[in-house]
């Protein structure tokens, strides 16, 4: 097989990123990353997230973090944010298991503020890890997360990059649809 090939943009994959035209000739596409690179990046969150690991909530999102900066320039802003969406409820997940018990449960988060009235409205015992995440996100926001247990505001340093970039070059992409390095 060649290396090196010549043919339409339209469709084309190079380096992870597929090539997309809006269909108007002159106009600018837009590329978009192989679904392929998508799942391999959620099966690797999966794996540092599940609940059974053993390991304490500060090692987890130090391997979060790490992967995430590592894979940054290969996806949109947009996904991005969605993304880390799904991250922070797998790690209230995460917290939910590694507190055991409704005793733990409830002094842990009257540690993190939440009121008495609040914890006895949905009485914490769910077997459900995933629907009690949910429930966590009025306990545990996204700034305890970012500030207490130090996980990256990927989004916010996918921006800094994106404005270093800018300045260096000159260039001006689509943020949406684009990624920061392509």
């Amino acid at each position: 097989m060649e290396k090196t090939e010549a043919r339409r943009a339209y469709g084309s994959t190079f380096f992870g990123f597929t090539f997309i035209s809006y269909g108007q000739r002159g106009k600018q596409g837009r590329t978009s990353f192989q679904v392929k690179k998508r799942k391999k990046l959620e099966k690797r969150i999966r794996l540092i997230t599940k609940r059974n690991r053993g390991v304490s909530i500060e090692v987890v999102i130090k391997e979060l973090n790490r992967v995430l900066v590592e894979w940054i320039g290969d996806f949109a802003r947009r996904y991005l944010e969605r993304l880390m969406g799904w991250i922070r409820r797998r790690i209230r997940q995460y917290l939910w298991k590694q507190w055991r018990n409704g005793k733990n449960r409830k002094h842990r988060l009257r540690q993190r503020g939440v009121d008495k009235w609040k914890l006895e409205k949905w009485e914490l015992g769910s077997n459900s890890y995933w629907k009690m995440a949910e429930v966590m996100k009025a306990f545990i926001d996204i700034e305890i997360l970012h500030q207490h247990y130090k996980l990256a505001d990927i989004p916010g340093y996918y921006n800094k990059l994106r404005a270093e970039r800018i300045g260096q070059d000159g260039i001006v992409l689509d943020f949406r649809y684009n990624s920061l390095f392509c």
